[in-house]
């Protein structure tokens, strides 16, 4: 078998990684754009987003399959990136929405408290 063939599950893991990481790099965008309000702050967060989910996909195909480019790469990469997308959503959604219900409770305990 040629070298390649025998390499193509760990380039598939390899880049399955990569796009779940790049999702990472969305997430920060994100807070990073929630945090400073502006239009043109999401837009420039957004915009490097995608600059370090390319170079990452760029540098991580050279590196393990050698620059060798195939449309496999490209829809692993993408599953992987919307995979996470998706699972932090729900994951943030539940711990957001967790600490919300509980700092609510605590203040209104304490209302409670003052008032009585």
């Amino acid at each position: 078998m040629l070298y390649p063939t025998l390499n193509q599950p760990l380039v598939f893991f390899i880049i399955f990684l990569v796009g779940f990481a790049s999702g990472f790099f969305f997430d920060i965008a994100n807070i990073l754009s929630f945090l400073s309000k502006d239009k043109f702050a999401k837009v420039f967060f957004d915009f490097l987003a995608v600059v370090f989910s390319f170079f990452a996909l760029f540098y991580s195909n050279l590196a393990v399959n050698y620059g060798q480019f195939r449309v496999y790469i490209l829809f692993v990469f993408l599953f992987a990136l919307i995979l996470q997308r998706f699972l932090s959503k729900i994951l943030w959604t539940k711990c957001i929405r967790r600490w919300y219900n509980n700092t609510k409770e605590k203040v209104n305990a304490r209302k409670k408290e003052k008032n009585h």
